[in-house]
């Protein structure tokens, strides 16, 4: 991984800019807020090493170690031989702003879905105009893990995860990145169930390359009307979950 793509992922702990933490510290945190969110729950299994390790861009020692601390925290289960298994829910300060993951659940999908709308525009035309070369190069490779998931939704939410708050982050307003990571997290549970459903995951990745495009060529409004399309069909697949 190039070196400033490291500096930039021990940058950014936090969307909003808390004081630099270890690779270790960073993976504890994106874990266990997979956990927070909804993405991971107990009794799943964790996505293997290499896996895990190609969709946050760090090594398989930092995973390893990352793994090792959860496991302490009695929050995963670790034994020789056997998957990674989630142990408890119960994550107490380890995720970003559980708490706030914890409320947006108490809205309604239509007023997610018009939020969604009105503030990723924002950050997403800011984020075309600003976006630098380590970040899009970060978001191919995270394209290319997306594929390697096509058949595995837990692992494509960790990388889809990982995708949108990069370009939140590349926006360069924190408030609004926070804002964006908090509407995204919302109902993560059931997205598990909807992208486990034939083709879905080959059509997000297809949107999400559009989205790309947009960023690379700083174009805003490509970019903005790539990621309506994509959120718009997030909300409707999501309300026939429920329908």
């Amino acid at each position: 991984m190039a070196v400033d793509v490291r500096a930039m992922l021990e940058e950014v702990a936090t969307l909003g800019g808390a004081p630099k933490k270890s690779m270790k510290d960073f993976v504890v945190q994106k874990i266990a807020t997979f956990i927070a969110t909804g993405i991971l729950k107990s009794g799943d299994p964790l996505p293997g090493e290499r896996e895990l390790a190609a969709a946050l861009s760090v090594s398989r020692e930092t995973v390893r170690g990352a793994i090792l601390i959860l496991a302490t925290h009695g929050i995963l289960s670790v034994a020789q031989g056997t998957r990674t298994v989630v142990a408890s829910e119960d994550v107490g300060e380890l995720a970003v702003q559980a708490a706030r993951y914890r409320d947006i659940a108490a809205y309604s999908l239509d007023n997610v879905h018009e939020a969604r709308l009105l503030i990723e525009a924002q950050v997403v035309r800011a984020a075309a105009v600003k976006v630098e070369a380590p970040t899009l190069d970060y978001l191919r490779k995270s394209i290319t893990a997306q594929e390697a998931a096509c058949d595995d939704p837990v692992r494509f939410l960790i990388c889809d995860r990982e995708f949108h708050t990069a370009i939140y982050r590349s926006s360069g307003n924190a408030v609004l990145a926070d804002m964006a990571a908090d509407l995204y997290s919302y109902l993560l549970s059931h997205r598990r169930r909807v992208v486990s459903q034939p083709g879905t995951i080959a059509t997000s990745i297809a949107d999400h390359r559009l989205i790309l495009a947009g960023l690379e060529t700083h174009d805003p409004d490509a970019a903005c009307a790539a990621f309506a399309i994509h959120e718009t069909r997030i909300y409707t697949t999501t309300k026939l979950l429920f329908s």
